[in-house]
């Protein structure tokens, strides 16, 4: 059968199905037995390269769904009227601001000492991108000069953006070193965060990275360790200098995300909103030297914003207790490479008496305040290779499910435990089993 009509009588029945569902739980007066979710906690949705300096411009970057903006000096330079114009842009739309001290990789210590905390816009200071594990001396400076600065006003958080490779040393005692020597330099919110960009090719070709789960793996336990928030941006960018390949359509943007949630990410960054201005770097957002002109890139980000904005609140309700990795029966090899490398992969669900599924998929593990049960299930499999997956749970003790796909709520009968869900390419799905009386 042709992939998009089998596609269109699948969603058919879907919301058939769903429609049923609800009305057969509601008849059955039970809906007062589901979890529900305070909507008192957003999705930090940002973007790196700063738009044109312009309020119509800042103002479509609110508009695609950012909650925060890195504020660089490409435009604009710092101390300048138009900065401080720019600061002024974020104020008024109600979008928060990152402003980038300019450090980047191995570079000298950043002297910029303004108190920001007068622009109430701004929301976090970035001192460093990808430092080496060698200017971490540099970083203990800044992070207590940070902490006197700021310490008797507004809340002003301290971020620096970690190196994916580990700084010139051992990833795991990079990552280490920074939770348990600079964090607790500095109070207030603390958020572990770094970049790795999966979508690889060129030339027709297309992969993911060998790197991303590990890193992935490695950041979310020593978040969890450390009781700091995660932050991983998302590639909407490419380059043949870095062999990232082109972002082809929203689920390219989608897997991402989801894959980035199965291990308990909750902030987010697009590297980068505004085409980049680095010579061989090609996509973005928005484009760099035209103001307010959109790339096809934008109305994909603004519907997956939008997305994760329906029910962030619930996702962000529930604490990551791991990820398990699943081999899909369709796979010839038997075997996922990128899931052998991974350290403290999840064998089983607490949840669930067993979980198989057709494609290779990640299943990432949470629990609320309450001790509910909450699955991030994904195909892991390369959205370009245009596989359905189909996941099926075993579940221990539920007959229904709450299944937050693409944003929306549904609620699917759990017959004798058992439940299927087929994921499109890059889909994710927040799945939350429960037993109702």
């Amino acid at each position: 059968m042709n992939k998009k009509i089998f596609s269109l009588v699948f969603s058919m029945v879907f919301a058939a199905t769903s429609a049923s569902c609800l009305t057969a739980c509601k008849d059955s007066g039970g809906l007062d037995a589901f979890p529900e979710y305070a909507d008192d906690k957003q999705m930090m949705i940002g973007g790196w390269d700063s738009p044109m300096n312009t309020l119509e411009d800042y103002r479509m970057a609110k508009e695609m769904g950012l909650t925060h903006i890195f504020i660089d000096e490409y435009f604009a330079p710092k101390g300048s009227q138009d900065y401080k114009d720019i600061l002024g842009f974020c104020e008024e739309i109600g979008l928060k601001a990152i402003v980038n001290m300019g450090a980047s990789v191995d570079s000298e210590k950043p002297t910029d000492t303004t108190d920001y905390s007068i622009y109430p816009a701004v929301d976090m200071i970035n001192y460093w991108d990808e430092p080496t594990i060698d200017r971490f001396e540099l970083i203990k400076e800044l992070a207590n000069e940070h902490e006197a600065r700021y310490k008797d006003k507004r809340d002003m958080t301290f971020y620096i953006n970690m190196d994916p490779s580990g700084g010139g040393g051992d990833p795991d005692e990079y990552v280490r070193t920074f939770c348990e020597e600079i964090m607790p330099l500095v109070s207030g919110r603390k958020i572990l965060s770094t970049d790795v960009y999966p979508l690889s090719g060129k030339n027709g070709a297309h992969s993911v990275s060998s790197a991303w789960l590990p890193r992935l793996e490695l950041n979310a336990s020593y978040a969890k360790e450390f009781n700091m928030e995660q932050h991983f941006f998302i590639q909407s960018y490419w380059s043949d200098l870095t062999g990232t390949r082109e972002i082809y359509d929203i689920n390219d943007l989608r897997y991402q995300f989801y894959v980035d949630m199965a291990y308990g990410v909750q902030n987010f960054s697009y590297f980068t909103y505004t085409h980049s201005f680095i010579e061989g770097f090609g996509g973005g957002c928005v484009e760099r030297e035209v103001s307010c002109k959109k790339t096809a890139l934008y109305d994909w980000a603004q519907e997956i914003n939008a997305e994760l904005a329906k029910f962030d609140h619930v996702y962000l309700s529930f604490d990551w207790n791991g990820t398990m990795p699943i081999v899909g029966t369709d796979n010839p090899d038997g075997e996922n490479a990128h899931f052998m490398a991974l350290k403290h992969s999840l064998t089983a669900l607490e949840c669930a008496n067993k979980v198989t599924a057709t494609q290779d998929t990640l299943v990432g593990q949470f629990k609320d305040a309450d001790g509910n049960d909450g699955l991030i299930v994904t195909n892991y499999t390369d959205p370009l290779d245009l596989v359905d997956d189909i996941v099926s749970f075993e579940f221990k003790n539920a007959n229904r499910a709450l299944v937050y796909r693409g944003g929306e709520r549904k609620i699917y009968e759990v017959k004798n435990g058992k439940l299927d869900i087929r994921l499109a390419p890059g889909e994710g799905v927040f799945v939350i089993p429960v037993k109702l009386k």
